[in-house]
């Protein structure tokens, strides 16, 4: 009877490999699923199914850690509804994927996504050359670099390559219909700068943990921040565009462009100074967004140094009634 011996390094991989392939294999069915039905039908539907997992999730502690961090005011049951609404939101998010197509589709007649020049001229910011668009995961953000592109020409985007290498490969097939280039965050400075100074736009999201980053307030407490578009916008004199998305309803969208922001030295100001105002500068406008939709943020590592957010006591729940669950089926 033939024998196979595994190393442990190689019982690994192929242990690894499983349970990517199981996990693709998942999201492919769903996907599979929500395109057999209409758009805002389909976006309802993933939006059940991840909040249902999203709650029962190793995750879900960093979400409620996350929002009692940024809303200190309100109470537990207000904090786990939101987290609830976080989850649901993300599962939509996933459901539109394959829909992607539909969604973007120019129809003048039923739009699914509505665009506000607010402060900026849209005229201008085509004309006078390349833009940073800077974002953050609130509503569906992956329709950013779809509209980053009628709003400031070609764009190239900065993304979190997924570890699985089967979902990598499928998320990057669902994303062409935006019509971009996506870069791998790791070493992606350079390409950025190479793309601003080809004339080409870029569009980064400014609102999660860089380790290592510059720690500047969010939320009131300091946060390891990006600094790179600020930085970019330094090198190359490009402005910085905020664009923030707004889930309306089912998967019909909102999304403005606000007043563009450049870092520009002040009289006196050094480098590093004129990085940390304009990194605050973006934080404040990401603090807005979320203030005004905590239930479309999702941010599912911890956001803030590890013993600031405990000494906060985010990791506990606070005191009071013992907070309802949310029905995902409701």
């Amino acid at each position: 009877m033939a024998r196979v011996f595994w190393s442990g390094a190689e019982g690994s991989r192929l242990l690894q490999r499983a349970g990517w392939a199981l996990e693709a294999g998942l999201l492919y069915l769903l996907w599979g699923l929500v395109r057999l039905f209409p758009v805002d039908r389909a976006s309802r539907l993933g939006g059940r199914i991840l909040q249902w997992i999203g709650l029962r999730s190793k995750k879900n502690r960093h979400v409620l850690a996350n929002l009692r961090v940024a809303f200190p005011d309100r109470d537990e049951q207000e904090i786990r509804r939101l987290a609830a609404d976080s989850w649901s939101n993300l599962g939509s998010v996933l459901a539109e994927f394959v829909h992607l197509d539909r969604i973007t589709a120019a129809d003048p007649d039923d739009p699914r996504i509505e665009v506000v020049y607010e402060g900026c001229d849209a005229d201008a910011l085509r004309v006078d050359g390349p833009c940073i668009i800077v974002t953050a995961h609130v509503a569906n953000w992956e329709l950013v670099a779809f509209v980053g592109q009628r709003a400031c020409g070609v764009l190239d985007a900065v993304y979190s390559p997924q570890n699985n290498l089967y979902l990598e490969h499928m998320v990057q097939r669902m994303r062409e219909p935006l019509r971009c280039t996506f870069y791998g965050k790791v070493n992606a400075v350079r390409a950025l700068y190479r793309s601003l100074k080809g004339r080409r736009s870029i569009g980064l999201l400014a609102d999660v943990r860089v380790d290592g980053g510059v720690l500047v307030p969010f939320f009131g407490m300091d946060a390891e921040s990006t600094t790179t578009p600020a930085w970019l916008s330094l090198k190359t004199g490009r402005p910085i565009v905020p664009v923030h998305v707004e889930r309306l309803r089912g998967a019909r969208f909102r999304i403005t462009l606000g007043p563009p922001l450049r870092a520009e030295r002040g009289e006196g100001e050094s480098d590093q100074e004129v990085l940390f105002r304009t990194t605050l500068e973006i934080n404040h406008r990401i603090e807005d967004w979320i203030r005004a939709h905590p239930d479309q943020w999702l941010c599912t590592k911890r956001r803030w140094p590890k013993a600031a957010m405990e000494a906060a006591g985010a990791y506990r729940p606070r005191p009071g009634p013992a907070p309802t669950r949310r029905d995902p089926s409701a």
